[in-house]
């Protein structure tokens, strides 16, 4: 992890960085922190030469890249530069590799906001409770003084507005291609159970006792991972035959499984203003000439459908427009516009409020027929076509309708026209997206990613090896920007831009005489 030490010095007392982040310009790195900073790597130097002398040998090339920020005189080595991908250039650079340094080494210090080199949050010792920051120690940059001149310690609130400017001025600009990536996270706020109550409620389903004999039957030791419980049982039953624990077999248990998984991800619609209802009505406000907004979702339920209800919105799903709806990969290709007086105008009047619905991993209202093979909504299905997590889900993904969803994630991923891919409760555990998203981070220029998690403070040491990656990248480049913050929150501070076409929205009213 990148751009922390000096930051956590600033927030500790003499230096003081101001909050020229709002405004977009650069951090300046006064000299009296430099001289700090060198004191420190000096102090960390006679540490560990009187520690352990085989720890210089080890960490020659760090103490090398290091002095770099004092000392004109040495060069780094090209390979290091290589390997980072940073390109070294002046000295404020050279110090933020320093603190760079600094910060591996610092497990205490968590990323709040970061969106390259210059703009950043963090905090020390971060105390998360279900997803909202409720305690932290120092924060950096932030400078307040009271009427007598007094350094101020941050608040809750004070970290909260300081992270909410940030992220809203990276999506002041209009972005031509609008794509959302929508993972698990984003629907925990409004019922979707954690991994944990998953868990909990399929041992309820099958009993603890015979849950435990499952698990030891398979030789699974993993807990609240599904991916490798379901994988590990149709391994089991494929090559080991279908054998019995308790008078019942290893397929019955199986599909036990894959009912709680079903039952559990039906989300009862919310009551009121929920999320996916708020961030739809600011990204529905775009210039009807941009690209209809895009919604890629990794979830079953159906709280992205009922949201567009809720704000007579039109969604384009890829399936038919007549009963029983079927699928049909041309449907997406299709759009809405406005005939005025039943004369064809010169130009297409687009109607708003319509965005593209694709749901990579299936629906709790897919049904496939048995008969003609065909994909159709049905809300009353008992067998929603969904691919479940295991193993085998990325083979899953090559058949229909999921390949034509996929196809098109990745299509829309290369335009390279200004286009921007936001995140929300996604972490980066799914390799056939990963595959996606990392070319186009490397391949396509135009590309922007914003990455929403309330839990990001955590991931750089408990989080997955790309997601690791994801946040090394924001810390380098000004194309990535990762944010700690729950979707509901994200969903009520997402900036209404001011060049979208802002429609009168639609206010309900009631007419009805009471009594009669």
């Amino acid at each position: 992890m990148q751009d922390n030490e000096e930051i956590e010095q600033g927030a500790d007392g003499n230096e003081i960085v101001n909050e020229s982040v709002k405004d977009g310009t650069h951090l300046e790195v006064q000299s009296e922190d430099i001289k700090e900073a060198s004191a420190v790597i000096a102090a960390d130097r006679k540490g560990n030469r009187e520690s352990n002398e085989e720890s210089i040998s080890e960490r020659k090339d760090v103490i090398q890249s290091e002095s770099l920020a004092f000392n004109d005189k040495r060069k780094s080595t090209e390979e290091s530069e290589e390997k980072e991908n940073i390109s070294i250039s002046d000295s404020s650079k050279d110090v933020k590799g320093v603190r760079q340094q600094a910060q591996e080494s610092r497990p205490d210090l968590s990323y709040l906001f970061v969106n390259g080199p210059d703009k950043f949050l963090t905090a020390t010792n971060v105390k998360m409770q279900e997803g909202n920051l409720v305690g932290f120690d120092n924060l950096a940059p932030f400078s307040k003084k009271d009427e007598n001149g007094t350094e101020l310690k941050p608040t809750i609130e004070d970290a909260q507005k300081a992270k909410q400017r940030l992220y809203k001025e990276f999506f002041q600009k209009s972005f031509k291609n609008l794509l959302i990536l929508s993972g698990a996270g984003s629907s925990i706020d409004v019922g979707l159970p954690l991994m944990k109550d998953l868990w909990k409620k399929v041992k309820e389903k099958i009993t603890e006792p015979i849950f435990i004999e499952l698990c030891k039957k398979i030789n699974h030791n993993t807990v609240n991972d599904f991916e490798a419980l379901i994988s590990r049982l149709e391994g089991v039953i494929q090559y080991g035959g279908d054998a019995e624990i308790n008078n019942r077999k290893l397929s019955d248990y199986r599909e036990d499984i894959l009912k709680v998984i079903r039952e559990e991800t039906a989300v009862e619609e919310p009551k009121g203003d929920f999320p996916h209802v708020k961030i739809l009505e600011k990204l529905l406000q775009r210039k009807q000439t941009s690209s209809r907004v895009k919604v890629f979702t990794l979830n079953y339920d159906l709280l992205f459908e009922k949201a567009a209800n809720k704000m007579n919105a039109v969604i384009i799903d890829g399936f038919s427009f007549t009963s029983p709806r079927t699928f049909s990969g041309r449907f997406f290709d299709y759009d809405i516009v406005l005939r005025e007086g039943s004369k064809v105008n010169e130009e297409d009047n687009f109607i708003t409020r319509v965005f593209h619905l694709y749901k990579l991993h299936g629906s709790l209202n897919w049904h496939r027929e048995k008969e003609s093979g065909n994909i159709i909504i049905d809300d009353c299905t008992k067998t929603p076509l969904m691919v479940y997590p295991r193993e085998g889900k990325y083979k899953d993904s090559y058949g229909q309708p999921f390949f034509e969803m996929i196809a098109r994630f990745q299509r829309n991923l290369r335009e390279r026209n200004d286009t921007l891919l936001i995140c929300i409760g996604y972490s980066f555990n799914d390799n056939h997206i990963n595959a996606a998203i990392e070319e186009a981070i490397n391949q396509n220029p135009g590309f922007r990613m914003a990455v929403i998690d309330p839990y990001l403070v955590y991931a750089h040491n408990s989080g997955s090896e790309a997601y690791k990656s994801v946040i090394r990248s924001a810390i380098k480049s000004d194309r990535i920007m990762v944010v700690s913050e729950r979707f509901k929150d994200f969903a009520n501070y997402y900036p209404e831009i001011q060049t979208y076409d802002n429609e009168l929205r639609l206010q309900p009213i009631n007419l009805r005489n009471e009594g009669q």
